[in-house]
């Protein structure tokens, strides 16, 4: 729109108070509507806010009365006692001097039983408002309460009256100096209630029923009735009838009326009726006492009975192998009444149901309340406190939580500093989330508990052998001189040999000469010869380089005895093979090809990767059908997976790899000729589709193909290979992210083939 339009458009500008003040009044507006609908909530958070927003005086001392009113409402909305004193507390946090918030305080503090802090508050509402109705009498009857001294002045004839009589009640005066008192003035409309409080003095007596409920039947006010109510519990009491006060007590717990006394009667009921059907064994009853307790009441006695009543549940659960009854049940009773052992069976009980987190808890507990007292006899020694630690490191092992590991396992230690098994367990775990230098400090005071521990030496030289910068040398010697024949130390030491031994060929000629010098590879491989006598990885790189100088006798000697003394291993043997064929020792590479076929588990990779390593280093071609036959050879063996087609295609790829036409020609008719219902000419056709004419969907559709054929014949070989191409080429979108920017003739060896191995 252009300037002129916009005058002509006649468009003003809003105009609106500032931000702040804007947003506090209308915060507030909105709280006292929620207050006139009864939304008291909503109310408090509209208050709250515009006492945040208020930027001048005038709107902050609002927000302090909207909010002091807002919670004073919704103290009086609501029968719970704990809670309608919190609104109370938070009204008074804005409007400390109020009277009327002290006054309900005040009642409040008396209904829950806290009759000093009710006196105090009471205090604060006299001096504040002394005119106020009432206040005097509440005021010298909180005094009565609390055992202090009471004055008439400031009180009415029937209010001084009243205190009398309150007076004598409590103070069990006889009925005949009490009597006189129903004739003069009382406060309230009837003396029935007091003549019922009277008479229920009386042991047995059946009139001060009638009378409570003559009074009931007369009271408007419910707190006045709930109260009746509780006195006819007292009743049904003093008549020897408990359950009916049981009862009583219930409905009027349940109707809203909580004092201090009533949850005492009742858990003292409650107590007696626990007692009881423990005695008989009855468990089950005993534990649904739970369900009618008073949730704020404390007994100790009930609180053992039910706890024992929930063990015994959990016990039997657990006898029947019911583990989540039997935890619930020792949940119940640990709450109740915490113990060493019946933590010891909460931890088993969610252990069985893989709970760890809470089952390393319950151990914690377990060892946190055994008696310290040696003369106990539940004591537990020094062992038996780490082995708790341990179990709970266990648990939170399976979580993963290193830190909940470590620290129970060093409190653990704290018990048996001396536990080499432990401190062991301690670095595992360390090094196993790479906390090195925790680990290192570990091991370190192993080696000084225990200089020659195998285990914590081979870790220590590990550690450094990752980190490299330590001679690990001496460490893997140390274990040797304890074990002679431990392998892990052999290959470590025999590693560090061959890496002095390794040649690290400079780019100039001359630097090459002085390194070789420096180095003098044959005599650090004869030294390391003399420490571990007839190593097969030192034989062979001794034999290499025999090779490499030209010293082909000793080069051929060197390498058998590597073969004998790793016949087994087919890393050495496979190595061996090859150094032999760069020597051209053909017969000799025949007489031990059976030897070879002897290995343990031997797999056809073995074979092809023979094959792939002559045609990397470009030797005699003439070996290549005989390896591979070799390979095909092994597939009659059971423990080998693969298919006479699965190991073609291995064996074509190989071929295509090294770009010997004449060879992938011959497997590709051999595949025609021996393998035609596999899936296998499909899958080579899906190879020509993508790499001779770069169309993958042609490709997808060949693959697919030959799934369906392999699935035919279950070959499982062509099956396996093809279905991983299939799920590449059938996901372009991440098959081109992955291989963005690169052209197709690098793409697409990298899908139909193996790692190529390098040779030397």
């Amino acid at each position: 729109m252009s300037k002129k339009q916009k005058r002509k458009s006649g468009a003003k500008k809003p105009t609106s108070a500032p931000p702040g003040r804007q947003d506090a009044a209308g915060l507030l507006s909105q709280s006292i509507g929620h207050l006139r609908l009864g939304k008291i909530d909503l109310g408090i958070q509209a208050a709250t806010k515009a006492l945040k927003a208020a930027n001048t005086a005038a709107l902050l001392e609002a927000a302090r009365q909207v909010l002091a009113e807002v919670h004073f409402r919704a103290a009086l909305s609501i029968e719970d006692q704990p809670k309608r004193l919190e609104h109370l507390n938070s009204a008074l946090q804005h409007q400390p001097d109020a009277p009327r918030l002290r006054f309900y305080r005040g009642v409040t503090l008396w209904q829950m039983g806290n009759l000093a802090s009710a006196r105090a508050e009471l205090d604060i509402v006299d001096s504040l408002e002394p005119d106020r109705p009432g206040i005097a009498y509440l005021h010298q009857l909180a005094q009565l309460a609390n055992g202090q001294p009471w004055d008439k002045h400031r009180l009415s004839p029937a209010e001084a009256n009243t205190l009398e009589l309150v007076q004598g009640l409590i103070q069990g005066q006889p009925q005949a100096q009490i009597l006189p008192l129903l004739q003069e003035p009382l406060v309230g409309r009837s003396a029935q209630i007091w003549e019922s409080l009277i008479e229920l003095r009386t042991v047995h007596s059946t009139e001060s029923t009638v009378l409570l409920n003559t009074a009931i039947q007369k009271s408007v006010r419910r707190p006045v009735y709930r109260i009746l109510e509780y006195y006819l519990g007292v009743a049904a009491l003093r008549q020897n009838n408990p359950e009916k006060a049981r009862l009583t007590w219930l409905s009027v717990k349940n109707g809203g009326l909580s004092t201090p006394w009533l949850d005492g009667n009742l858990t003292m009921l409650l107590r007696e009726q626990a007692f009881a059907l423990a005695q008989e064994g009855r468990w089950g009853d005993v534990a649904k006492i739970a369900d009618g307790r008073p949730s704020a009441s404390h007994d100790g006695t009930l609180d053992e009975l039910l706890a024992l009543a929930f063990y015994h549940l959990g016990y039997d659960a657990a006898q029947q192998g019911a583990w989540f009854k039997a935890t619930q049940q020792w949940r119940q009773a640990n709450i109740l009444k915490p113990s060493r052992q019946l933590s010891q069976n909460l931890a088993l009980a969610e252990e069985a149901l893989e709970n760890w987190s809470e089952a390393a808890e319950a151990w914690r507990e377990m060892a946190r309340r055994r008696p310290r007292k040696t003369d106990h006899p539940d004591y537990l020694t020094d062992a038996q406190v780490s082995a708790i630690w341990s179990r709970a490191a266990g648990c939170y092992q399976r979580l993963g939580m290193v830190d909940e590991v470590v620290t129970c396992l060093k409190n653990g230690l704290k018990y048996v500093p001396q536990d080499i098994t432990l401190r062991l367990k301690l670095v595992d775990v360390l090094m196993d989330f790479e906390r090195d230098e925790a680990a290192q400090n570990e091991l370190e005071r192993i080696l000084e508990i225990e200089p020659q521990n195998v285990k914590a030496l081979i870790c220590l030289g590990t550690l450094y052998d990752e980190r490299g910068d330590r001679d690990t040398m001496p460490i893997w010697r140390r274990v040797l001189a304890v074990n002679p024949q431990n392998v892990e130390a052999k290959e470590a030491l025999a590693d560090k040999y061959l890496d002095q031994a390794v040649l690290k060929i400079p780019t100039d000629l001359l630097g090459f000469i002085k390194n070789r010098i420096k180095h003098e590879p044959i005599k650090i491989l004869e030294a390391g010869l003399q420490e571990l006598p007839e190593h097969p990885k030192l034989l062979l790189e001794m034999g290499r380089y025999y090779r490499e100088a030209g010293k082909l006798e000793q080069a051929t000697n060197t390498l058998l005895r590597a073969f004998r003394a790793g016949s087994s291993l087919p890393e050495i043997v496979g190595s061996v093979l090859h150094e032999l064929l760069h020597m051209k020792k053909d017969e000799t590479v025949r007489e031990l090809i059976p030897q070879a076929r002897q290995i343990s588990n031997l797999l056809p990779a073995f074979w092809i990767d023979q094959g792939q390593s002559l045609l990397v280093c470009e030797l005699d071609e003439a070996w290549l059908i005989t390896f591979f036959d070799e390979a095909l050879a092994l597939l009659s063996l059971p423990y080998v997976a693969d298919s006479k087609a699965g190991l073609f295609l291995q064996i074509y790829q190989v071929l295509y790899e090294s770009d010997k036409k004449h060879l992938v020609e011959q497997f590709t008719q051999r595949i025609i000729d021996e393998v035609p219902t596999s899936g296998a000419i499909e899958f080579l056709d899906a190879h020509h589709a993508y790499f001779e004419k770069h169309d993958a969907k042609q490709a997808l559709g060949h693959i697919r193909k030959a799934i369906q054929a392999a699935r035919r014949v279950n070959d499982k070989g062509v099956l396996q290979q093809a279905a991983a191409i299939e799920n590449l080429l059938s996901n372009p979108a991440g098959f081109n992210d992955l291989f963005l920017n690169l052209d197709i003739e690098n793409l697409l060896p990298d899908i139909f083939s193996r790692k190529t191995r390098k040779g030397r």
